[in-house]
């Protein structure tokens, strides 16, 4: 990755700085001098100044964000009051519940999204059936946040060494995750897809999503979960019944713990979208496509912009 910014900015220098800080304690570097850094790496001082922001200072999510892939970032001050009225010019999706706790509230949280992930997937699932109201609310995105928390650190405290982002896999492969997610069955295998400028792409966001609501070995009248990571992050989606009983209702949903700035959320959020297509648009402006160049082959190019799908039902 490094290399391939050297190669398309010409910046060593600001490469080398970035290979130092790795090694550095984060929080004794000033805010300034990050921003230096990154605009010596070619980005323009407002993006890197924005980027830093959003990324609660963390310089290599920084350059992600700056690049296209994603991004993280830390806490506000939005309100739930607030929340009903936003709209975002990048979706067609509407946020129907806004929390100014995220993941990056707890100072264990910032990799948890995998985990918290879960943690609203099986809340959810538990509580709702095909006919039931939406049961998300301002005290659901902050519970299980924090629930999710505590089951990452479960894991991580059984752990010696290992990743510090974990996929829907691990964790319910752990011992903390075999007991916190009992309820959830994976259906139909994991799906892998592939990020694209083509709308049509039978590897993209929508063909994926379309597959798993559909998945032959799951119960279409019963609502699906679908934990989607795309590194270093993960969202979790609530797709609707493929026959529901009724028409016109917000039945997709998305909820994030990370703050999305281009979505209006400076805090975990969970927006419904009364499609599919609706969904998937809401999903490509946090996880966008990223070409690479013409220097890049097709392998690295499909490798940078895949990511997995976990079908789950209760």
């Amino acid at each position: 990755f490094l290399l391939l910014l050297q190669e398309r900015y010409s910046v060593s220098s600001g490469l080398d700085k970035l290979a130092t800080f790795q090694q550095t304690d984060m929080s004794e570097v000033d805010d300034d001098v990050k921003v230096v850094m990154l605009t010596s790496m070619g980005f323009d001082i407002d993006v890197a100044t924005a980027a830093l922001r959003a990324c609660n200072g963390d310089v290599e999510r920084a350059v992600e964000n700056c690049l296209g892939g994603g991004d993280e970032g830390g806490g506000g001050d939005a309100s739930a009051s607030t929340a009903a009225d936003s709209t975002s010019a990048v979706s067609a999706g509407r946020i129907v519940q806004l929390s100014n706790v995220s993941q990056y509230t707890s100072a264990d949280g910032r990799s948890a999204c995998t985990c918290i992930a879960l943690c609203c997937a099986d809340r959810f699932l538990r509580s709702v059936s095909s006919k039931s109201t939406n049961p998300i609310s301002f005290s659901f995105l902050t519970d299980e946040i924090m629930r999710g928390v505590q089951v990452y650190n479960s894991i991580k405290s059984a752990q010696s060494g290992g990743v510090e982002h974990m996929s829907a896999e691990e964790v319910l492969s752990s011992i903390a995750g075999r007991e916190a997610f009992a309820s959830l069955k994976l259906r139909g295998g994991v799906r892998q897809g592939v990020l694209s400028s083509d709308p049509s792409s039978p590897l993209g966001l929508e063909a994926v999503l379309n597959g798993c609501q559909n998945e032959s070995s799951g119960d279409k009248s019963r609502w699906t979960a679908v934990i989607i990571t795309k590194s270093p992050e993960t969202v979790v989606v609530l797709l609707p019944p493929s026959s529901p009983s009724t028409s016109g209702d917000e039945g997709y949903v998305l909820i994030d713990s990370h703050p999305r700035p281009q979505l209006s959320a400076d805090g975990s959020y969970a927006m419904t979208h009364n499609s599919l297509d609706s969904l998937v648009r809401t999903l490509q402006s946090i996880f966008p496509f990223t070409d690479l160049g013409n220097d890049v082959g097709d392998m690295m190019q499909m490798m940078y912009n895949s990511f997995d799908a976990y079908p789950l039902q209760a």
